[in-house]
């Protein structure tokens, strides 16, 4: 009777953990990035939270984020992907050989309103920028976020040119050898070189100061008032509809785990609290905004 016992328990143990479907947690960037911290963070707490799933955290950098996108097509019902504004925006560009943000749905809105900083280990101000005459600028993927903030700094009046990486670590690896002028970057992933003396916050994004670090705007640049970053997850409209809702539920709640909540914190960043169909209307308004601002971008030299 033991014995079948045991068998019995085994076999169910078995069925169970069989039962559990995997779904691969996508990112465009660095494995090595703060917000990679972060998706690791939320597989670890949607998998604690419930069993139906096995959520996996995969990264797969390159061509600004199109790699990581076209696999989520490529595996639409069981892969879904994290981005930051970059998402939107490079979906506007190389259709042939990118993707179209009308073949993605929004899921749920990790964070936003996070400031991107412009920062060197050779410049201080803007003001410095437009003494130099010529400088170079990093960024990681053509019709990125960080293409677009690029592109926009020909308003200092000075020469701007765009270097381009394969990813923003490898750009923070050249500012520091001084192999490049200026580079784009989040707060939180500045901040350290910042504190130890090895690079400057030459402005941010946004309408506020903040810790001490000056807006463009407060130094007469216009047009960063409104670029800030957001981060969310997205999914292929061919993924069910009713797996999309349950995972929407599950991240909300991951969301909430104050190890995730301090990471948003440390970017400056706000968790909107809305309900799946004001994720949808928010996706909708994210996809028209950027498309306006993709007609700034510069293409690469």
């Amino acid at each position: 009777m033991l014995r079948k016992f045991i068998i019995a328990a085994v076999l169910a143990s078995s069925l169970s953990a069989q039962a559990a479907e995997r779904i691969t947690f996508l990112l465009g960037f660095s494995a090595a990035s703060g917000l990679a911290n972060n998706v690791r963070l939320l597989c670890q707490e949607m998998n604690r939270n419930q069993n139906r799933y096995e959520f996996v955290a995969d990264f797969r950098p390159g061509a600004g984020g199109a790699i990581a996108a076209n696999y989520v097509l490529q595996n639409p019902k069981n892969t879904i992907i994290g981005g930051t504004s970059t998402f939107f925006l490079r979906s506007n560009f190389d259709r042939a050989t990118g993707y179209g943000i009308d073949s993605f749905q929004g899921v749920s809105i990790l964070s936003s309103g996070s400031p991107v900083v412009l920062y060197s280990s050779k410049y201080a101000s803007l003001n410095e920028l437009k003494q130099a005459g010529k400088i170079t600028t990093a960024i990681s993927g053509y019709g990125s976020h960080s293409n677009l903030m690029a592109s926009m700094l020909s308003e200092i009046g000075t020469g701007v040119a765009i270097v381009n990486y394969p990813s923003l670590v490898d750009a923070t690896k050249d500012i520091l050898g001084k192999h490049v002028d200026t580079a784009w970057h989040w707060l939180y992933d500045i901040q350290p070189l910042v504190d130890s003396n090895k690079a400057a916050i030459i402005a941010i994004t946004g309408t506020r100061s903040i810790n001490g670090h000056p807006t463009f705007a407060s130094q007469g640049v216009k047009g960063y008032e409104n670029v800030s970053t957001n981060t969310a997850v997205y999914a292929s409209i061919e993924m069910p509809a009713e797996r999309v809702r349950e995972i929407y539920e599950l991240l909300k709640a991951a969301n909430r785990s104050p190890d995730i909540q301090a990471h948003w914190a440390r970017e400056l960043g706000t968790t909107p609290n809305f309900s799946f169909v004001e994720t949808q209307s928010w996706f909708n308004q994210q996809a028209r905004f950027w498309a306006d601002q993709a007609g700034k971008v510069k293409p690469l030299q």
